[in-house]
């Protein structure tokens, strides 16, 4: 049952139409590593941001992040363009874009994915959009990058957008979605899940006053030569590997400084106090109850992946911020890994202290005190109500017809048993 749920997943994203045939191979020619953990990416242009009104495009980022449409999203590629993408899909090539009919001249587009979720263009790829790629000054509303995912690994589409609203509704920072249509040169490439960046532009949403700090990506690294792939943690001997994507440059030492910490911290009572100067407890216990939740297995705590930390200044206590929920939604005993017994190097030595352990539980158990169950139920069924003939439609999805009502009942049906579950686990 658990195999056949992760074959059949498929996380909402954006469909792209593509110029020129589409019989594109995978990512050949490339040497060492192609893609760094943080999926950061660099442009010649500077980032100097244009003048705008930052109310008007809040406002508008607001009413564009949202369930209750389905947005419209073209790119036109020239031939080179379209050829050059094809032979190097993990950097950017040149298009022109439109979204809602809006248009946005040279944007930077790239293809995204590692193991699992890669898709070239010939099927239905994962999609990067870089808005001020060449041009500085070019904004959407604020906006500098679209990420569109492809749901070839969520039968549902609904994945990302649960996941992301749980973590929203529990008062974490966490990243907006939004449903789209894509095409590529005239060629549907079907529904898509459009989530919002984390930048610069997510940091002035989740830390206004506070979003000058340093960000940092935790996906693992992947060498698409050899098919080797490097799981980051703390404490590992990996920190000079974090990508930093907002902030300035300091050779990753507020990683390091973390990493030092923690092996100088004793394994067992005292370990809370050891971490303090450099963790934000709170915030780091509240996520982890989130991800549990939320069944996050490709996540910091269960399989040291797909997360990103943040320095704020005001303090300098990294804070945890998550993403990429292909792979949500699992039970843990399925996969033989268990939630009292995380792998990550962080949580696996709160485990260890009787004072951390018992305060994980009582952020659990608050955790599910908040959460409005019927809310998520509500939501779900009027986002699965909005996708469903586009879901149904998807000329490039990797799913049966019977595999995505069933994903989207499965959803509802973790919605509603999770918290007598997460009580079990921890006999709450």
């Amino acid at each position: 049952m658990i195999a056949a749920l992760v074959l059949a997943a498929c996380t909402g994203t954006t469909s792209i139409t593509v110029a020129g045939d589409d019989d594109t191979a995978a990512p050949d020619g490339d040497s060492g590593t192609s893609e760094l953990p943080g999926d950061t990416d660099t442009s010649e242009a500077e980032d100097t941001a244009p003048d705008e009104d930052p109310e008007a495009n809040r406002a508008w980022q607001d009413a564009f992040f949202v369930d209750t449409v389905i947005h419209d999203i073209s790119l036109e590629l020239d031939e080179d363009q379209y050829r050059e993408l094809r032979r190097d899909p993990h950097s950017y090539a040149l298009a022109n874009a439109t979204v809602d009919g809006e248009p946005l001249e040279d944007v930077g587009v790239r293809l995204r994915g590692k193991i699992g979720s890669f898709r070239d263009l010939s099927g239905k790829p994962k999609f990067k959009i870089d808005i001020n790629q060449t041009h500085s000054d070019q904004r959407l509303h604020g906006l500098k990058t679209l990420v569109l995912n492809n749901s070839v690994v969520d039968c549902s589409y609904l994945k990302e957008p649960l996941a992301y609203q749980v973590y929203r509704d529990l008062g974490l920072a966490a990243s907006r979605t939004s449903f789209a249509r894509v095409e590529l040169n005239g060629d549907p490439y079907g529904l898509y899940v459009i989530i919002e960046a984390p930048d610069s532009e997510l940091l002035e949403v989740t830390h206004p006053d506070d979003d000058e700090g340093n960000l940092y990506d935790g996906k693992y690294l992947y060498d698409w030569n050899t098919g080797g792939y490097t799981l980051l943690d703390f404490a590992a001997g990996v920190d000079d590997l974090y990508a930093l994507e907002e902030g300035e440059d300091i050779d990753n030492a507020d990683i390091a400084a973390v990493s030092q910490a923690l092996d100088d911290a004793p394994r067992g009572p005292g370990y809370v106090e050891a971490m303090d100067p450099v963790l934000d407890w709170a915030q780091w216990h509240a996520a982890w109850a989130a991800e549990q939740w939320v069944g996050h297995l490709d996540g910091y705590q269960m399989n040291r992946n797909n997360y990103r930390v943040y320095f704020p200044p005001s303090d300098g206590k990294m804070e945890y911020l998550p993403t990429d929920f292909d792979y949500g939604f699992l039970s843990d005993g399925g996969w033989g890994v268990w939630w009292t017994s995380p792998l990550g190097n962080l949580a696996s030595r709160c485990m260890l202290d009787v004072a951390c352990r018992s305060t994980q539980v009582d952020a659990v158990e608050s955790m599910l005190g908040r959460l409005d169950v019927a809310a998520l139920v509500a939501k779900l069924d009027a986002m699965r109500e909005l996708i469903r003939e586009d879901a149904y439609d998807d000329p490039r999805r990797e799913c049966g017809t019977g595999d995505i009502a069933w994903i989207q009942d499965y959803l509802e049906s973790w919605t509603t048993g999770r918290e007598a579950v997460i009580r079990s686990t921890w006999g709450i």
